[in-house]
């Protein structure tokens, strides 16, 4: 993987940790503490994209964990406050506890970036089925699963914009249909 791959992918993270709630300050379309749908579904598509360019199912899987890692790691950062802050644990071994959990749980991802690697010569719906389905699977087992630490879930920057799908579907199902839009 290239260096530049490797960037847009830690970006796309990084956008799609901030799609969650805006952190900055109010802008013309973006408020502070709001979710941002559109930019999480353009984070997620360009890191469908780079995946979908690796050379192996290996490749995808790293690429889809390297997305994760960053998009987990900015969603959860909050933990490196309650372990060094209240913990007393040093900074230095909260950062990596914090990284740490964000790799572990981007495992998820990587699984389904690589089963959705080898469906990328299918039609496109299929792709788009494919994908919404994997990506909602590992979200439910990164909520429930070993750890069951479902923070951040990609649902949650779609509460504004598919309210009305919410009271069938639940979080997961609209991160199923925000993995289909991407």
């Amino acid at each position: 993987m290239t260096l530049i791959t490797s960037l847009a992918l830690l970006a796309a993270g990084a956008v799609q940790a901030v799609a969650v709630a805006w952190p900055g300050p109010a802008l013309p379309g973006l408020a502070s503490g709001q979710p941002l749908a559109w930019l999480q579904v353009l984070a997620m598509a360009l890191a469908f994209v780079l995946l979908r360019q690796a050379p192996s199912a290996l490749g995808a899987a790293w690429r889809t964990a390297v997305f994760a890692s960053a998009w987990l790691a900015g969603t959860f950062w909050w933990l490196w406050v309650s372990m060094h802050t209240y913990g007393g644990l040093p900074a230095g071994l909260a950062v990596l506890a914090v990284l740490a959990l964000a790799l572990a749980l981007a495992g998820y991802y990587a699984l389904a970036g690589a089963l959705a690697w080898a469906w990328r010569h299918r039609p496109p719906w299929q792709q788009v089925l494919a994908w919404a389905a994997l990506w909602t699977l590992a979200e439910l087992a990164r909520g429930s699963w070993f750890t069951g630490f479902p923070w951040g879930a990609v649902g949650y920057a779609q509460v504004d914009a598919l309210a009305w799908l919410a009271p069938w579907v639940g979080v997961y199902g609209m991160g199923g249909v925000a993995a289909a839009m991407s």
